[in-house]
C-alpha cells in the first residue's frame, strides 16, 4: 500500500531532521555555540529556530503561531538539550497519520498585526521542510567558515539535487 502524500511529507522531515541530527553528533559544545566574527549568531541559534518552528506546528491542534516561540536560550547552547528536541520532533512527526486545516499566523509587516490565514498541516510540512533545509544550508556556510568539514548534500533543497541528477545524467 503506498504511503499517503501527509505522511511521505512527514517522512521527508523526519530525513532532513535526521541528517541535522547527524551534524549535530559530530560537532563540540564550542563549535555549536561560537557565533562567527562573519556572522551574528551560532549554529546553535540556527538549530533552536529550526525547532522552534516546528514546535509551533506540532503542539498546537488547529492555530499555528509562527511569531509565539519560546526563543529558548538552553537550545541554543546545548547541543544535547538540542538533540533531545529534534528526536521529540521527529516522534511526532512519525505519529502523523492525516492531513488537518488549520490557521497561521506570522507578521509579515511589523506595522500591523497579522491576520489569520488558512491553510493545512501538509502545507505546513512542506514550509518546515524548505525553511530546514534553508538554515541548514546557513549552518553548512557557518560551518565551513570556522573550518568544519560537511556533507555536500547538507543544507541542498530536494529540487535541486533533482535538477543537479538531471544535468549528471544528461552528461554521462
Amino acid at each position: 500500500m503506498p504511503m499517503d502524500s501527509i505522511q511521505q511529507i512527514s517522512e521527508d522531515n523526519v530525513q532532513v531532521l535526521n541528517q541535522l541530527l547527524t551534524f549535530l553528533t559530530s560537532l563540540d559544545s564550542i563549535q555549536y555555540q561560537n557565533v562567527p566574527t562573519s556572522h551574528g549568531s551560532s549554529l546553535g541559534a540556527h538549530v533552536r529556530h529550526i525547532i522552534e518552528h516546528y514546535q509551533s506546528v506540532l503542539t498546537t491542534n488547529s492555530l499555528i503561531d509562527y511569531d509565539d516561540r519560546k526563543r529558548d536560550q538552553t537550545v541554543q547552547s546545548s547541543r544535547s538539550a538540542a538533540t533531545g528536541q529534534i528526536k521529540s520532533l521527529i516522534q511526532s512527526l512519525c505519529s502523523i497519520q492525516s492531513d488537518k486545516s488549520v490557521a497561521v499566523l506570522c507578521t509579515t509587516n511589523p506595522a500591523i498585526a497579522p491576520s489569520e490565514v488558512n491553510s493545512s498541516l501538509a502545507r505546513e510540512l512542506i514550509f518546515l521542510y524548505s525553511h530546514t533545509t534553508h538554515h541548514m544550508a546557513i549552518i553548512k556556510l557557518l560551518s565551513t567558515s570556522i573550518g568544519l568539514s560537511i556533507d555536500d548534500s547538507f543544507g541542498k533543497a530536494a529540487s535541486t539535487r533533482v535538477f543537479e541528477s538531471n544535468v549528471q545524467s544528461k552528461l554521462a
